[in-house]
């Protein structure tokens, strides 16, 4: 079926060539006559795949492509992929500051149940306690490092994102930097919020 459908569109596009061109009506029986079999077939697709791969020429306005309208345009993309980047970097840090406060909060809960339990123990309970304490003193490093790292990728996106923001004002793309300058500022307020 895949040929059928092949053939029958390798010869609308033959007549229309013919149609269309008239000097290449006998093209294929003058340059390609020496060719049999499949590669008949084939040097005239390609000749047709030739032809359809010619780009058509359209004009543009003059001002669609002028420096500032393409450093506007570019501008407007580093925005959104900084604003993208503070989104995701947003997200981690204060998923990753629950964590660490999770983790705290474990800990100090855990001492208190040992100071309230402190002396009505005996020594083998009193080691059981303490390993489970030690687990989430580990714990809650492992979670504060994670946290301090994704502040530090955080304070960088926001960084790159007030940069975006002030080039974008400089090159006239006004629309861009508010944006940029309104999602700052709504980051940083999630992030004071999560604090």
């Amino acid at each position: 079926m895949a040929a059928a459908v092949r053939s029958r569109w390798f010869r609308c596009c033959s007549a229309l060539l013919r149609q269309g061109f008239p000097v290449l009506a006998n093209a294929r029986r003058r340059c390609f006559s020496g060719l049999s079999g499949p590669w008949n077939k084939m040097v005239g697709v390609g000749f047709g795949v030739a032809l359809c791969a010619v780009p058509i020429v359209q004009k543009h306005e003059p001002t669609s492509l002028s420096h500032e309208a393409l450093i506007r345009r570019a501008i407007s993309l580093v925005t959104d992929s900084t604003c993208t980047l503070l989104s995701q970097t947003t997200y981690a840090l204060i998923e990753a500051l629950t964590e660490y406060t999770k983790a705290v909060y474990t800990l100090v809960s855990l001492y208190r149940q040992y100071t309230n339990h402190l002396g009505k123990m005996n020594s083998k309970e009193e080691d059981a306690v303490w390993q489970v304490i030690i687990g989430a003193r580990v714990e809650m490093t492992t979670k504060q490092q994670e946290f301090l790292k994704l502040e530090s990728s955080w304070m960088t996106a926001l960084h790159l994102s007030e940069m975006a923001a002030e080039a974008a004002y400089q090159s006239g793309a006004d629309q861009a930097s508010v944006t940029a300058r309104n999602h700052i500022q709504l980051v940083k307020t999630q992030v004071q919020e999560g604090t």
